[in-house]
């Protein structure tokens, strides 16, 4: 089976065996990295190995899902790529709207994808989901699209009104399924807002505007695998300087939401605040 991913420039390789990191500079539990290579063990999966930003070679084991190697070629090893190409990326939805781009950073279940697929079917640019890279552009902030399909929980999908001509089985044992949503016309858009959904005992979605220091440990707290950089001291050190320059330019919010709110209900909200911000 033929596996590809988002990113110009990368070779995949299946082979029946995967390099090991030569001098790595940190090794965790089922995988190694240092700051060119990156490998990872997964169990009834297959093992992977990133190098230079632009090659991966995998090895399925016997019987493997394709769609879980899939999903991992697509997630975890291309996260390590962007690490290896210096790009920070961070575990978050985003769309544009109102000629603003909007990153939602929240928990698991916290209505990131649920919120970004109400602005798009109304309208909004689509930019990404749950995967979302950050590149600089002359020192300001930018999202990358990347085309991603959309993992949509039963739940979300009922409240959406999406019909099942749209959908498509996600992996097994998931109980999700993929939406496919056109990306908007830009491939790349100025980061204008970032908003962090909590869940919290109120009774409408309250926004409240952190302090530095809470700003900066919410949106380090969202990188994605940023465990693997603990063999990448170097890009660690970058990155932490992108995280202060994003939050020298992009406004912030936090929004604690209540448990059972709606998806119109929470869309009703955020685009009353987005709106607030002309």
């Amino acid at each position: 089976m033929k596996y590809t991913l988002p990113l110009d420039g990368t070779v995949i390789l299946e082979s029946a065996a995967v390099p090991s990191v030569r001098e790595p500079a940190y090794k965790g539990l089922n995988w190694q990295a240092s700051e060119t290579e990156y490998a990872v063990q997964v169990e009834g999966v297959g093992d992977f190995h990133v190098f230079g930003g632009r090659e991966v070679t995998f090895c399925p084991v016997p019987g493997a899902d394709p769609d879980w190697v899939r999903l991992y070629l697509n997630g975890l090893v291309l996260v390590a790529l962007l690490h290896q190409r210096k790009v920070i990326s961070f575990h978050a939805s985003s769309f544009i709207y109102g000629g603003r781009c909007v990153m939602i950073l929240g928990e698991t279940g916290a209505g990131k994808t649920s919120l970004t697929v109400a602005f798009a079917v109304k309208g909004a640019g689509f930019m990404s989901d749950d995967l979302t890279p950050v590149a600089f552009r002359e020192n300001v902030p930018h999202i990358w699209s990347l085309s991603r399909k959309i993992k949509l929980r039963a739940d979300s999908i009922e409240q959406l009104e999406i019909g099942r001509g749209n959908l498509s089985e996600a992996e097994s044992g998931t109980g999700k399924k993929y939406l496919h949503i056109e990306k908007g016309a830009e491939e790349n858009h100025r980061l204008d807002v970032i908003v962090k959904i909590e869940t919290g005992d109120v009774e409408e979605p309250v926004f409240i505007n952190p302090l530095p220091s809470e700003k900066f440990a919410l949106l380090r707290s969202e990188v994605c695998s940023w465990e693997i950089l603990a063999g990448m001291p170097e890009t660690e050190a970058a990155y932490l300087q992108q995280l202060v320059q994003i939050l020298e330019q992009v406004h912030f919010v936090k929004v604690i939401r209540p448990p059972m709110i709606t998806i119109a209900g929470m869309h009703y909200s955020m685009k009353l605040y987005l709106d607030s911000l002309s």
